[in-house]
């Protein structure tokens, strides 16, 4: 008779995972955002919404990949790399990603993440035709943002005001946008950051949050009228509301003066320099053997690079916990 597996090893890998997960989340997310997340998916309203999306998932997640979505195969390289690059910046977890048909442009935004309960289903959605026209930095934010709406387990919120969409129509959403406006609100703050973190550039994030793109069906037209008899919604139908656009500019200029955003860019420009020595054919210097009893030169503590004055991240959530009158 064969032993059974052995999946100590495995579960302890998973546990790890998640944990590291959690403290690179709670490195950068609005505190108010993930007590509020953590409090709905443990009371009595939270359960009924999770019951309900984890019901209507497999059949939303069927349909959409019918006549919506198509899987990573649609997705070219380069783009999966660049998000890659972002999920190891954030230690965010693991995304399923889909791409948007064609034919359905303009009815979906940038990036879109849907998914169920917690790491039940994670779905990264994307335009990749649209992504693949921005800049770099603006690409940068946009991937950054839904993969910081996956990390802070805000996918079923979006799952749910899809759901809500297709099956019960403009009046079932609107009943819905308002029973968790609390919540839907400030979840953009934390996808925020993690967009200006991948960005690494404020004013860049500053004019996508200012003149977001906007996407067009390859006639040119947004999209309204029903295909096939079937509800057709724009990005905009579903999507929930948000705060308003100076709200969110304010919030991400405070978090730009943190000290997590400084050991961010600190890091990439380490690298940037690395990377131009290397290019340069010169030799490293964190290959060169340091004095005896000094420090090597190559590898400076990080926290040598961020400002004096940069604010505490717990500052930048009083900050915005004040200006949204929500104490």
């Amino acid at each position: 008779m064969s032993a059974s597996p052995d999946l100590s090893h495995f579960v302890q890998h998973r546990l790890l995972d998640v944990y590291e997960q959690g403290m690179a989340r709670q490195g950068y997310a609005y505190g108010v955002d993930l007590r509020r997340s953590r409090w709905l998916s443990s009371s009595t309203v939270g359960n009924t919404l999770v019951r309900t999306v984890d019901r209507a998932w497999p059949r939303l997640a069927a349909q959409l990949m019918e006549d919506a979505l198509l899987d990573a195969t649609a997705a070219p390289v380069p783009l999966m790399r660049e998000i890659g690059g972002h999920i190891a910046l954030l230690r965010a977890p693991l995304p399923t990603l889909r791409v948007v048909r064609p034919e359905q442009r303009g009815r979906w935004p940038l990036v879109a993440s849907l998914g169920a309960t917690r790491g039940g289903a994670r779905w990264l959605i994307v335009d990749a035709e649209a992504l693949a026209a921005l800049a770099p930095s603006a690409r940068a934010f946009a991937i950054g943002s839904g993969l910081g709406h996956l990390h802070c387990d805000h996918a079923v919120f979006f799952t749910a005001h899809l759901f809500a969409g297709r099956r019960e129509g403009r009046l079932g959403i609107r009943g819905l946008r308002g029973a968790l406006s609390p919540w839907t609100r400030v979840m953009v703050f934390s996808a925020d950051r993690a967009g200006l973190l991948c960005c690494g550039d404020l004013d860049a994030a500053i004019e996508m949050l200012s003149n977001p793109p906007v996407v067009l069906t390859r006639s040119g037209e947004h999209l309204h009228t029903p295909l096939d008899g079937a509800p057709q919604l724009t990005a905009s139908d579903w999507l929930p509301d948000g705060p308003s656009t100076q709200a969110r500019i304010q919030a991400l200029t405070d978090f730009a003066r943190s000290g997590v955003y400084a050991r961010i860019q600190a890091t990439r420009a380490r690298r940037a320099e690395l990377i131009r020595q290397i290019g340069e054919g010169a030799r490293p210097k964190s290959d060169a053997e340091p004095k005896s009893g000094a420090s090597k030169p190559d590898e400076p503590d990080a926290n040598l690079h961020v400002p004096a004055d940069a604010w505490s991240l717990a500052r930048v959530d009083a900050r915005l916990t004040d200006r949204l009158g929500i104490l």
